[in-house]
């Protein structure tokens, strides 16, 4: 191996440890985004819930992913599915009024909607005649604990958690229609979060704060028991989950997907690259030659041809041309008519020349004879040369044998 190949490898292997030890040395932040998606791992996605989401419900309840809120999706999904239930865990409820509309049809057949979110639109709201707030301390000023927060259901499960500052509530409810599953404690009083709202043949199951549901609290046991607690509320044997971060080209569909997925893998994958194409450069700088340009050969016919005839033409000796016109025309005509030039002399070779060629026979027998006297001839002059030549030139021409 050359210089510049051994120089590559060694280039991409420094590399290669480089990323090595660059990934094990730094520290791995945690990701605390609020995603809602039940693929992530990280500590607000809902990957946990989802794939306990069957043992939670039982085996025998039929579970699957629907993508899209879409009016006209929905307009076609919606009533083949009257005896099922919908799940929406999102951090925001805000569908217009259309795909709301259609939602409250499907309840109104008797099917079932479960939404844990931080908001719900006003038209949903209104129509099922309930109000959304927030509970803000009397005093501003005062520290809130927030490491001890207790939320309840009013089966007796309860379970603790941190980081809801100022968690929703529902007010103004009504009593006929709506009843009171969940709520949590704060100054003494019992404040709903989770309330059932029946309309028509079916009812929505509305939960505030979805946090509840993400992997941070879910694989923790007491909230588990609570988690799992608010989804076995769910009646009906099928079961639709909104996975709300689906988009139809998020997945790469490049045999690199994994590579590309993972965050080490698709650095180290696009500094090979780089390290490649940077080989590459070395390689064609260091090895690349000038292509030696190889002319053909030159066609030298005509120069030795001119230089022949100015060797006879200075010689002087013109019957020993003629000799050779005549013994190369006769060569010709044993290649083009396949006959017997040794029968020159013969009345039958003027007759199979005439016959071959279509000279006329007479024309023929002319030629022969000029051909056989200057064959024996030793000396001769220029003008018997030429006119040699010229009735040679003739007959060819005639013959087609130009």
């Amino acid at each position: 191996m050359k210089n510049s190949g051994k120089f590559g490898l060694m280039l991409l292997g420094i590399t290669v440890l480089i990323i090595a030890f660059i990934d094990l040395a730094s520290d791995k932040q945690i990701d605390w985004s609020k995603t809602y998606d039940q693929r992530d791992k990280i500590p607000y996605g809902l990957y946990v819930t989802r794939e306990e989401l069957p043992e939670i419900l039982e085996k025998q309840v039929q579970i699957e992913d629907f993508t899209s809120t879409n009016y006209d999706f929905l307009k076609t999904f919606l009533p083949e599915k009257e005896q099922s239930s919908l799940v929406y865990i999102v951090n925001g409820f805000y569908e217009g009024k259309e795909v709301t509309g259609e939602l409250l049809k499907f309840v109104e057949r008797g099917g079932e909607v479960f939404i844990s979110a931080n908001g719900f639109p006003l038209y949903l709201l209104d129509t099922l005649g309930i109000k959304q707030q927030y509970h803000y301390p009397h005093n501003f000023n005062e520290v809130i604990n927030v490491e001890d927060r207790p939320f309840s259901l009013v089966d007796g499960k309860t379970a603790h958690y941190k980081d809801l500052d100022y968690p929703g509530l529902f007010c103004d409810l009504d009593t006929v229609n709506t009843r009171i599953i969940g709520y949590y404690d704060v100054e003494d009083r019992e404040i709903p979060n989770f309330i059932e709202l029946k309309r028509g043949k079916g009812r929505f199951l509305l939960h505030l704060e979805p946090l509840m549901f993400t992997n941070y609290y879910m694989l923790k046991e007491e909230n588990f028991i609570y988690g799992a607690a608010v989804l076995k509320l769910l009646s009906n044997k099928e079961v639709y989950w909104f996975d709300s971060t689906f988009k139809g080209t998020m997945e790469a569909k490049t045999p690199l997907r994994v590579l590309l997925q993972n965050d080490g893998l698709r650095q180290a994958w696009y500094i090979l690259l780089f390290g490649l194409i940077l080989f590459l450069l070395f390689k064609s700088k260091r090895e690349q030659k000038a292509v030696h340009v190889v002319e053909p050969e030159p066609n030298l016919s005509k120069e030795f041809a001119r230089t022949i005839a100015t060797l006879y033409y200075e010689s002087g000796n013109p019957g020993n041309l003629i000799q050779k016109k005549v013994e190369y025309f006769l060569y010709d005509i044993r290649t083009h008519f396949q006959l017997d030039i040794l029968q020159l002399e013969d009345e039958v070779f003027a007759k199979q020349l005439s016959l071959k060629t279509g000279v006329p026979l007479e024309e023929c027998e002319n030629l022969i004879r000029l051909l056989l006297r200057y064959r024996k001839v030793r000396t001769s002059t220029d003008a018997e040369l030429v006119e040699l030549n010229k009735k040679i030139e003739d007959f060819k021409h005639k013959a087609n044998m130009l």
